[in-house]
């Protein structure tokens, strides 16, 4: 499909200068002989969501950095394949709420693996004031970070592992702590060399 091939050329023009080019330099950028070439395939952009515009200047839309995004898949027998994707989705803004107050840590060791969270994962962690019981989170405890489960009993606070192997932790009992934000999230690539 044209447009989609024109639009890969804006997005890794894009990701090259972090702006869009102008109508005129959308001629050399697409290779087109006029002007009004880019003005119509802005209009077409504009209107499939991938593109929108504000005081004259082409700024990105809503689909722009977004993949192909499909409903669901069956997890047990096959399904017929639906043709195209129903939207585009951006992982940034599926799993990260607060940009400004969240980070990514990566994880090292096992004592979580019964949440789900294995060692090389990367967990996206929102710094927040209020964490709750029962909340996964990353807690510095003397100056290293651990991934566990907050839970508070009796009025005191611990920290508690998602494998056996690993004790439940007093988190008054170290001199200096601080829970740094609670888990959001966790991202795994398939086939990681894992150090």
């Amino acid at each position: 499909m044209l447009i989609q091939s024109q639009l890969e050329k804006l997005r890794s023009y894009y990701r090259k200068t972090g702006t869009l080019p102008t109508y005129a330099e959308m001629q050399e950028v697409l290779g087109y002989k006029s002007k009004s070439s880019g003005y119509y395939l802005v209009n077409k952009m504009v209107q499939y969501g991938f593109l929108r515009r504000k005081n004259h200047k082409i700024l990105p839309g809503r689909n722009f950095t977004g993949l192909p995004y499909y409903q669901s898949v069956k997890a047990g027998f096959p399904s017929p394949a639906e043709e195209e994707a129903n939207d585009r989705l951006s992982l940034d803004k599926f799993l990260v709420d607060k940009p400004n107050s969240t980070i990514l840590i990566r994880v090292k060791g096992d004592s979580m693996t019964g949440a789900g969270i294995m060692e090389g994962d990367i967990v996206i962690v929102e710094r927040t004031g209020g964490a709750g019981s029962g909340d996964i989170v990353v807690a510095n405890l003397e100056g290293e970070f651990t991934v566990k489960t907050l839970i508070r009993k009796n009025g005191r606070l611990y920290l508690e592992p998602a494998n056996a192997n690993y004790p439940v932790l007093d988190l008054e009992s170290f001199p200096s702590h601080s829970l740094v934000g609670v888990v959001k999230g966790v991202a795994r690539k398939y086939g990681l060399q894992r150090a």
